[in-house]
């Protein structure tokens, strides 16, 4: 994912990044606290390894697996890193905001407790005119998978190594009671209603209520009017004094909160989606964790949502491994990969997996997302880890590799995209992961996440990697390459 550059000496209004001694408000120096502070508590000297590295967005890498590794066995240090990682972020990032008159620095600890909202939000309520879409269907390729259909892709994926057999079970349960659909007696709270991925589209054709936060000039507004004939559900979106939709996430805060408080028909289920290049990203993950802590301490909320990109490391079950390792072992002497291995030494082509028994831990990061973009997901996956463990409802799945926009625009990933079915790799359209995702959602909400002795289970459960996690190469070894026949296919 692109980058923006690594300070922003701007002190406006709303979340920012702490500005250090120089006046600079380095976004580098916090992921290195971040990082640091959290392996502290389980490894001092890998610590103080992050703490010198000079080049941050080439060392980042290994730091950001190493946090993963260290729980694989130890519940402990799985919720230790989480918990030291958010509280280390959240008390150094800032919100700006005005007390008595004066400019005011509170940390996002803080913030939503101190920061009282300035003006008032508005309520659009956009009433879908369609019945409800009452059993799930599936699009793929052109056609709406359903029943058998459906049921036989969804076995076709799991044989493949595409998505889980957690994943294909908790798809087929959804089926099994479409009364879930509409989510009855709950709102779902989008932050980034234009994303892509999220489930705002699905669940109100399926009858939801729905709550949608994204900027004022989001295409989003339009899009959703646009296709107000296809929804069943209600959407409910915040208004400015001008009546115009959209609210600003960084900079209103406070008003959000208020608004929610006020305008939510339900208990609601906050779901983040958000996305954008370089710091901005992490700044939005910052304040839709705040966001999060607010609404759960009143309960306001009583579930949380996030999507785990598979471009990132997790820990994985050892029939995972098993799978990968018996791929590999299945390659003949004249396999082209196998050879191009041995003479780069493994470089390219490098085993998915170090060889051993039991879970494994699986690291596709690449240098192209960048540590700003790996760094923001993690807050969604820290904060899902510590609310699970504190027994709140909490929904994340590991969604696969999608051909969204953010993807396209990078021209490198976007090549990756095209050349990765060579590797097994499905590359999923945004209507089809949006879908599936919003029904594991609906899943999730239901059923609820299964009890689990370490936190990765929790992550691992219902996961569609796309065929990352079971095909047998280390990712960034391999994806290069990916990279290169999609140029030529292009």
């Amino acid at each position: 994912m692109s980058q923006t550059p690594q300070s922003d000496r701007t002190p406006t209004t709303g979340v920012q990044f702490p500005a250090g001694p120089d006046g600079n408000r380095s976004t580098g120096s916090l992921a290195k606290d971040v990082v640091a502070e959290a392996l502290a508590t389980v490894d001092p000297a890998a610590a103080e390894r992050v703490r010198r590295t000079k080049d941050w967005r080439k060392g980042y890498i290994a730091p950001f697996t190493e946090m993963v590794a260290v729980g694989v066995a130890d519940a402990a240090a799985w919720d230790g890193v989480a918990r030291t990682a958010l509280e280390t972020l959240q008390s150094s990032m800032i919100g700006i905001h005005t007390a008595d008159g004066q400019t005011v620095e509170t940390p996002m600890s803080d913030y939503l407790a101190v920061a009282a909202p300035t003006d008032t939000l508005g309520t659009e309520n956009i009433e879908g005119t369609a019945p409800p879409v009452e059993e799930l269907t599936l699009p793929y390729r052109g056609a709406e998978l359903r029943g058998e259909d459906l049921r036989r892709q969804l076995d076709r994926w799991v044989d493949a190594g595409v998505i889980e057999p957690s994943c294909a079970a908790a798809l087929k349960k959804v089926q099994e009671n479409p009364q879930w659909l509409p989510m009855p007696g709950r709102t779902m709270l989008v932050l980034g209603l234009g994303s892509e991925m999220g489930p705002a589209g699905p669940l109100l054709r399926w009858g939801a209520d729905v709550m949608g936060v994204d900027l004022p000039s989001s295409p989003a507004w339009d899009r959703m009017r646009g296709e107000v004939s296809r929804f069943a559900g209600r959407l409910h979106v915040p208004t400015g004094a001008d009546g115009r939709p959209g609210a600003d996430l960084l900079t209103q805060l406070p008003e959000l909160a208020a608004w929610i408080r006020t305008a939510a028909p339900a208990p609601v289920t906050l779901g983040t989606y958000l996305y954008a290049d370089g710091g901005t990203h992490v700044r939005l993950s910052s304040a839709s964790d705040a966001l999060a802590v607010d609404l759960l301490r009143d309960g306001t909320a009583d579930a949380l949502a996030y999507l785990a990109t598979p471009m990132d490391t997790f820990v994985v079950p050892e029939d995972v491994r098993q799978s990968s390792d018996a791929a590999l072992a299945a390659r003949k002497n004249t396999d082209v990969k196998k050879l191009v291995g041995t003479l780069t030494r493994n470089k390219i082509f490098h085993r998915n997996y170090a060889p051993g028994t039991g879970p494994a831990v699986h690291d596709a990061l690449v240098p192209q997302q960048g540590p700003n973009y790996t760094l923001a997901k993690r807050v969604q996956r820290w904060r899902a880890t510590t609310a699970f463990a504190d027994g709140h409802t909490v929904s994340i799945n590991v969604a696969p590799a999608t051909d969204t926009h953010s993807v396209t625009k990078n021209k490198i990933l976007a090549n990756t995209y095209k050349g990765a079915p060579a590797f097994g790799i499905e590359i999923f359209d945004p209507a089809t992961s949006s879908t599936m995702l919003a029904a594991l959602l609906v899943h999730d909400l239901n059923v609820g996440r299964p009890d689990v002795a370490v936190q990765w289970e929790h992550e691992s459960s219902g996961a569609a990697s796309g065929g990352l996690w079971r095909q047998p190469y280390l990712p960034r070894t391999a994806l290069p390459v990916a990279a290169l026949l999609g140029t030529f296919k292009k």
